[in-house]
């Protein structure tokens, strides 16, 4: 485990927060007034992919092909974001017109705060390695 941690470089240690965040976003969108099972599934799509980027980094880190892998992430994270709005679009323009109140769709707004830094974590991911040159 040591010779593993050893190895690693700020990418890897990125990618488990891309993970922890991924994970938080699930939480929170399970709050939102309005949910669609697209947003899960692409969530746990994510969630299942970090995990396997984490685990796979120690025997295809060094690989060329290995280092587009946080970008699949990145997408996700994006497509997820917009997903999840879709179905809160009236519900923002309720708020907007003064039919409800702002504590209906701040569930959501924190959502997509989330999301957002997650996709910010992905794309900075996708710039560093996840292991150290030997």
């Amino acid at each position: 485990m040591k010779d593993f941690m050893a190895k690693k470089s700020a990418g890897f240690y990125f990618t488990i927060v891309a993970t922890i965040l991924f994970i938080v976003g699930t939480v929170m969108y399970t709050s939102v007034m309005y949910t669609n099972t697209v947003v899960f599934v692409m969530l746990a799509l994510a969630i299942i992919w970090e995990v396997l980027v984490i685990v796979l980094s120690g025997k295809f880190g060094d690989k060329a092909f290995f280092n587009w892998t946080p970008v699949i992430g990145a997408v996700l994270a994006a497509a997820a974001a917009v997903w999840g709005a879709e179905l809160m679009v009236n519900q923002i323009g309720y708020v907007i017109a003064g039919l409800d109140e702002m504590g209906t769709i701040m569930s959501f707004i924190y959502y997509e705060v989330v999301m957002v830094v997650t996709l910010l974590v992905c794309i900075i991911c996708s710039f560093l390695k996840q292991t150290k040159d030997n």
